[in-house]
């Protein structure tokens, strides 16, 4: 299994984060946390793609 990238665990953090927050008062954390790990989920596959673009170009 490969490592896993910097934005994984940013992404895996993020998400640890939101999972971690309850009550109404951190709905709007928990939400912002959220978004955040999937924004890095997607830096990361995004990462993936040109690594497998490039490496398919040479």
């Amino acid at each position: 299994m490969p490592n896993q990238s910097v934005y994984g665990s940013y992404a895996e953090g993020k998400a640890d984060a939101a999972a971690g927050r309850t009550g109404d008062e951190y709905r709007t954390d928990a939400i912002g946390e959220g978004l955040a790990a999937i924004a890095y989920a997607l830096l990361d596959v995004a990462a993936a793609i040109r690594e497998d673009t490039e490496a398919r170009q040479q």
